[in-house]
């Protein structure tokens, strides 16, 4: 599950245990998680206005547009901003371009210059020139809003409208994609390399377009009353004062999100094709045969005669309702697939389940029911071996033999016990987790210690501060406990992301036989991705750490 930053469950959970009814829940929920007006004017609203001033000196007709979740509303706390530049200019192909025009590749490399000059507007900058859409990430400093900007086609802008306007057709409809966005978003069924954001909010629009549903018309009903505008081959216009019939739809949020769950956890997608622009539900095997479809595929028919066809040999296929030969879901995989249609078929089950208690407990229930091969305990262990620093423990062979017997006893008791401070202290002081023992009296030196770790910073990227100079006479633990606290206080003042969710269990264990420690670590997060680079870095530091921390405490004749 999804458990990073401001808007994770682990942060919001709370609400579903101290609200007694769904309405009060769904409400304090979307409080916690949308992001609200007042955001929106003050971090959002400046950054178009400024890049249109910065961009203007090159692209004198230059205009910035916003489109994407911040725009139709369904933006979460902290989300990206999506940028559209448009020149104002004609933007030719490369081949045929003149020294002096416009292509897509030279407007690209003007703006990522001017981005690189300016450090204290834009930092974070990642230029993407190879994707079907080439972008620029960057993070807008003065607001600490990270963007993508985009300058290829307009038609984000417009698919954009259509959205907000289809949520505007039904009070119902913003709450319910808001909780559809976040449940595909915690169980990591959105998301790079799974389903768009876009896409899924064209499956909730699908699904509301049904018959048996009847609250969203069919694209080309709003197109069929207005004069076609037509960029890039595709109309991008609909009619928003076309008078529709009223909706007699009049099923409860819950009951919307119960039909889209057993609607997709049904759904063929290994043979059908998601089409928004006549709401039906259509065979692969006509696309693969286009004179098969109908007359207002047209557009897409002659498109097809000229490029290429839409991609239906994947896993899921989703017609854009404007660009007709993009399917939105091409990045999906099977088990992916596979994961939203076992989860569609959970969140159906528990919405009947929670029906008889007015829905009480559906959001706690919808969140925190995981998949049963998601609920295997991910673990790792690290061994300390003693016989590592054998040198370090070697006794004086002038002692008498009783003496050696007592010092060893002696020595290996204070070798785990110092062993484990070390340990607790790179955890506490390197890692940045909060450490709590969960086993009484460690004085005792038992054969067992527990301890309970969470922690929400990520120290394990670009720690290396070639710029930084430090101390030779810190032990190896102050140098990388000093570059944690670096890495934090850098990311505060460049305000940047560096928060995860850690949680995990430490069993810190004496050998039977051997000298030698086992830590057993346990992940009590699901999010394994995060948890797989934690053991990465673990297993990298904590025992060079351990080995360097002993041979400078013997070095210097100090004691933990």
């Amino acid at each position: 599950m999804e458990n990073i930053g401001q808007i994770s469950y682990n942060n919001i959970k709370h609400i579903f245990e101290n609200e007694t009814t769904f309405s009060n829940q769904l409400l304090k929920f979307l409080n916690e998680i949308q992001l609200t007006d007042m955001e929106i004017k003050t971090r959002y609203e400046s950054i178009c206005t400024h890049l249109d001033e910065i961009f203007k000196v090159v692209f004198p007709k230059s205009k910035t547009y916003k489109f994407g979740s911040t725009q139709t509303g369904l933006g979460f706390k902290g989300c990206d901003l999506d940028i559209y530049l448009d020149i104002g200019e004609p933007i030719h192909e490369t081949k045929n371009a003149s020294a002096d025009s416009w292509t897509m590749e030279t407007i690209f490399k003007v703006v990522r210059k001017i981005m690189y000059r300016m450090g204290r507007v834009f930092s974070d900058i990642i230029p993407i020139p190879k994707a079907k859409t080439p972008i620029i990430k960057f993070c807008y400093v003065q607001t600490n809003v990270f963007c993508d900007i985009s300058f290829k086609n307009s038609l984000a802008l417009y698919k954009t409208y259509l959205i907000k306007y289809c949520i505007s057709l039904d009070t119902r409809l913003k709450p319910l994609m808001i909780l559809i966005k976040y449940w595909a978003r915690h169980f990591r069924i959105s998301g790079n390399g799974r389903i768009s954001n876009y896409g899924l909010v064209l499956l909730i629009i699908f699904y509301l377009q049904q018959p048996s549903v009847n609250i969203i018309p069919p694209l080309m009903k709003l197109q069929s009353t207005c004069q076609p505008q037509v960029i890039n081959g595709w109309q991008v216009n609909f009619d928003t004062n076309v008078v529709l019939p009223p909706i007699t739809n009049k099923d409860s949020i819950p009951q919307l999100l119960r039909g889209f769950f057993i609607f997709y956890a049904t759904f063929v997608f290994e043979s059908q094709v998601i089409c928004l622009l006549d709401g039906m539900i259509r065979t692969k095997s006509e696309f693969t045969n286009i004179e098969s479809l109908p007359f207002y595929m047209d557009r897409y028919k002659t498109y097809v005669n000229i490029n290429r066809k839409l991609n239906t040999n994947i896993p899921m296929c989703v017609q854009d309702p404007i660009e007709l030969s993009h399917n939105v879901t091409t990045s999906i995989q099977f088990h992916t697939l596979h994961t939203f249609v076992q989860y569609c078929t959970i969140g159906a089950e528990i919405c009947a389940v929670t029906n008889k208690d007015d829905y009480r407990d559906l959001l706690n229930s919808l969140f925190s029911t995981v998949l049963k091969t998601e609920t295997v305990e991910t673990k790792f262990k690290i061994i300390i071996s003693a016989n590592n620093f054998q040198h370090l423990y070697e006794l004086n062979n002038k002692e008498s033999c009783i003496d050696m017997v007592e010092k060893s006893k002696s020595t290996k008791s204070d070798w785990y016990f110092t062993v484990f401070n070390i340990v607790k202290d790179i955890f506490e002081k390197v890692f940045k987790v909060q450490v709590k023992i969960l086993t009484d009296d460690v004085e005792a030196k038992q054969q067992k210690i527990i301890l309970h770790c969470t922690g929400s910073h990520c120290v394990w990227y670009n720690r290396k501060f070639t710029s930084v100079i430090l101390d030779p006479s810190l032990s190896s633990l102050e140098k990388e406990a000093f570059i944690s606290e670096q890495m934090i206080k850098n990311y505060d003042k460049e305000k940047l992301r560096n928060e995860i969710y850690l949680n995990f269990i430490c069993i810190f264990e004496k050998h039977v036989h051997a000298q030698k420690i086992v830590l057993t670590i346990s992940n009590q997060n699901y999010d394994k991705h995060v948890f797989r680079k934690f053991e990465n870095f673990a297993k990298h530091k904590l025992c060079k750490i351990v080995e360097q921390t002993l041979i400078f405490m013997h070095k210097f004749n100090k004691c933990y």
